[in-house]
């Protein structure tokens, strides 16, 4: 059984992290097959990969680019069984990284605004958020819910089918670094 396979591939090849058949989960609330998912969650490093009928989620929640080079390796081993126990390949990849940011000693509200033509938007105070869409990246920088006075960014890129995680993460850090010295800020 294909879904036995995928359990048992996956949950070994996350048995280097602690990840046992007790941290795995399924979607109880679906609604249709597109919502069913499995969740291997990896305690160890704050990390989850979901599996479901439409694709694969590595989720890494408050990550540091310190660990980086752990988390690249264990997600690349949940996709090496993934793809050795579903005979599947990927027709696409999509690594989004979003962040809030502190202010400094210059406001964002001021920072961002020379993105953005007030007297065309016929708005002289405010904050703005900008999003930028060019081609295969994807940045928005706006004003944060959770940090006061401080911003949110978001990051996608879209990779081809058989990119590795490394490539991936080391693109994302350059996107992030882009980002934050258009803020101003050095990474």
């Amino acid at each position: 059984m294909l879904a036995q396979r995928l359990l048992r591939a996956i949950q070994k090849a996350l048995s280097h992290w602690q990840v046992g058949f007790e941290n795995i989960s399924w979607n109880r609330e679906a609604k249709n097959v597109a919502e069913v998912q499995c969740t291997f969650g990896v305690p160890s490093l704050v990390a989850a990969v979901q599996v479901g009928v439409v694709g694969v989620t590595f989720s890494a929640f408050n990550p540091d680019w310190s660990r980086a080079a752990v988390l690249v390796a264990m997600f690349q081993k949940a996709v090496e069984a993934l793809k050795e126990s579903t005979a599947q390949t990927f027709q696409s990849q999509v690594t989004t990284l979003s962040f809030h940011v502190k202010p400094g000693a210059r406001p964002f509200k001021e920072i961002l605004s020379q993105f953005v033509n007030k007297e065309a938007l016929g708005v002289n105070d405010g904050m703005f958020g900008v999003s930028v869409y060019a081609g295969d990246f994807v940045f928005v920088m706006d004003v944060s819910s959770i940090v006061q006075g401080g911003v949110f960014i978001k990051l996608v890129r879209n990779f081809v089918a058989d990119k590795h995680f490394e490539d991936m993460a080391s693109a994302i850090y350059g996107d992030e670094v882009l980002v934050l010295q258009r803020l101003g800020m050095k990474p």
